[in-house]
């Protein structure tokens, strides 16, 4: 029974299956060490699971095709337990002072009239109640700038995983180098963290299930000068046709110019003609077009001065993985699901996925690798991030985007449920609306483990079997 290295920070520095963790050793990673965890995409969910391991001495080395981060406009708003996984990793403070503090949000028409809302209270903010406003493509820097700190992660940048095999004790990955090479570089595990287009996932026969949406998702940077200070920083914008979201990546003054993120929908039919041929991607992209539907949302005085300084297209989709585990690798964040991005709700989950990947990892590590209780541990794993898809993410995320578009405006303020709560103001019934995502939303693996099995089948907490 050979064990695996320690996870528990307070002990020295451990081994794994002989293989030297010692930081400034892991410095000089050459490719041809074993390491303990091979993670595949160094977006936010693969850096912070990187990084999540590192804090206990669990080394890995993170592969990304790319030459750098992205910076492309996507996600902006974490809340709820995933302010809990900050604080414990050391990062709320930092987050939550570099981001906004949005303590509610409001629904409106085209910007021509009242919004619906309730703010939230006036003051300092608990960790938990509020949403926190920054820029994926930052949190990503902070995830990576803390994960190089602990000098137990290494970083390849334009590595391109084009190859995977894997059998009881490693996982070998065949990457394509910038210079035209190749190399095998091996792990006892791997994560696959690379996105909805996860090359990982189709090396290992994984299907994702599901449908896509009719419209795409335009998301734009934008600097403009708000002739007003908003109330609420979130703004949905609720239209059959023309619906998105609002919202200001900085500290908004009145007057002065500031960096904002605009998120539109992009109509199936040009004109809401059914005759009509749908834009090309690179129509959609024209400066007029974008300037055409941005227009139909910022308020301000005509002509507008905004610029925008960075767009990028989406398709939509509501799609889940058949399983989050295969062998020695695992599945996190848009590689194993994919929601539509209203309400901010997919890197969130995907964020919650490494929090829950990381204190699985840490169990094997910990125990024997001969453990047959680690295959259900690992299965374990997938069940509860997939029901978590199933049951909350997918429906919540599903409601909130019909929500904005499934009737006329007025109408759906008076008939929607939802809109209906709001309009109440009731802070109990609106705290009972939300408490099924907040308690089920994050996963803590270490009440699974040992594991409790009655024959065959593993006992998920969330009332079925696998």
């Amino acid at each position: 029974m050979t064990p695996h290295a320690s996870s528990d920070v307070s002990h020295e520095t451990p081994t794994t299956n002989g293989t030297n963790t010692d930081a400034s050793a892991y410095s000089d990673f050459n490719g041809t060490d074993v390491v303990p965890v091979i993670i595949v995409g160094a977006g936010p969910v693969g850096l912070l699971l990187a990084l999540r391991l590192a804090l206990n001495q669990i080394r890995t080395v993170v592969l990304e095709k790319e030459s750098s981060l992205s910076q492309l406009p996507r996600a902006i708003g974490y809340y709820g337990p995933v302010h809990d996984f900050f604080q414990e990793i050391g990062l709320y403070d930092q987050i939550s002072t570099e981001g906004m503090a949005s303590g509610g949000y409001a629904w409106r028409k085209l910007p021509t009239d009242n919004a619906m809302s309730k703010p939230g209270p006036d003051g300092k903010f608990k960790p938990g109640h509020y949403s926190i406003q920054l820029a994926q493509c930052r949190l990503a820097e902070i995830f990576l700038e803390n994960a190089k700190k602990t000098g137990f992660v290494k970083v390849l940048w334009e590595h391109e995983v084009t190859g995977l095999s894997q059998d009881e004790n490693q996982v070998s990955v065949t990457v394509a180098t910038a210079g035209g090479g190749n190399k095998v570089i091996k792990g006892q595990y791997l994560a696959a963290c690379d996105g909805g287009r996860s090359i990982v996932r189709k090396l290992l026969g994984i299907r994702l299930s599901g449908h896509s949406w009719p419209e795409r998702f335009l998301a734009t940077d934008v600097l403009r000068v708000a002739p007003v200070v908003p109330e609420l920083s979130v703004h949905f914008t609720v239209d059959e046709t023309f619906w998105g979201v609002a919202t200001p990546l900085e500290h908004v003054e009145a007057g002065k110019e500031g960096l904002w993120r605009y998120s539109l929908a992009v109509p199936a039919k040009p004109n809401d003609d059914p005759n009509s041929t749908p834009l090309t991607d690179e129509q959609v992209l024209e400066p007029e077009y974008v300037d055409s539907l941005l227009l139909r949302q910022i308020d301000g005085p005509r002509p507008s001065t905004h610029v925008v300084v960075r767009k990028s297209l989406y398709k939509m989709h509501q799609l889940l993985v058949s399983t989050m585990h295969r062998g020695r690798c695992f599945l996190a964040g848009d590689s194993a699901h994919i929601n539509n991005p209203i309400g901010g709700l997919g890197l969130c989950t995907g964020l919650l996925d490494a929090d829950a990947l990381a204190q699985t990892l840490q169990i094997a590590f910990s125990t024997s690798s001969s453990d047959p209780n680690l295959d259900d541990l690992f299965y374990r794993y997938s069940t509860e991030r997939r029901w978590v898809f199933q049951n909350v993410i997918h429906p919540f995320s599903s409601a909130n985007k019909t929500r904005l578009h499934g009737a006329k405006p007025d109408d759906v303020a008076r008939e929607d449920w939802y809109f209906r709560a709001l309009a109440r103001g009731d802070p109990k019934e609106l705290e009972n609306i939300h408490r099924p995502l907040y308690a089920q939303w994050r996963t803590d693996m270490k009440k699974f483990w040992p594991v409790e099995t009655t024959g065959k089948e593993v006992k998920a907490t969330n009332g079925f079997t696998t």
